[in-house]
């Protein structure tokens, strides 16, 4: 199974690093325009069994996406998992760590597959890691200018 990685590190503490994660109504915030993310359902604060709803409109094809939380760390991590979208599987785990000189490291690891049918003839493995790559740096950019 393709796994995409990405780190970062933020000089803003680990309680409000995780706290922005934590909002689901910060994900459009911090994702590429050109995906015209919505929320369409979610709690003000993620926790254990949390489902969220998103529109999105990628390659071509409008998309509604749900996950669901799965694990739930506070201040530490939590995963959430497509239940319903275009992949077969879509596991993103965030996780959280105080650095030493002050400020959090971000880390996500997502395991996924492809679509199958049609769509995955399009969206091979690594079509699908070079649009993670492209959505992760934005997201990078956008979190450095929100979170410093």
């Amino acid at each position: 199974m393709p796994v995409f990685e990405a780190n970062i590190n933020l000089k803003r503490p680990l309680e409000e690093v995780f706290e922005f994660f934590q909002r689901p109504a910060n994900l459009p915030r911090v994702s590429p325009p050109e995906l015209h993310l919505t929320l369409v359902e979610g709690p003000d604060l993620l926790q254990l069994g949390s489902r969220i709803v998103v529109l999105g409109r990628r390659w071509g094809i409008g998309q509604r996406i749900a996950s669901e939380v799965t694990a739930f760390e506070a201040k530490v991590m939590f995963v959430d998992e497509q239940r319903e979208g275009p992949f077969r599987k879509f596991s993103h785990t965030h996780r959280f760590a105080a650095l030493p000189e002050g400020g959090t490291q971000v880390r996500d690891r997502i395991e996924y597959e492809p679509p199958g049918g049609a769509l995955g003839f399009l969206l091979t493995a690594g079509f699908i890691e070079r649009d993670l790559r492209w959505i992760f740096e934005y997201r990078s950019g956008k979190l450095r200018e929100l979170l410093g």
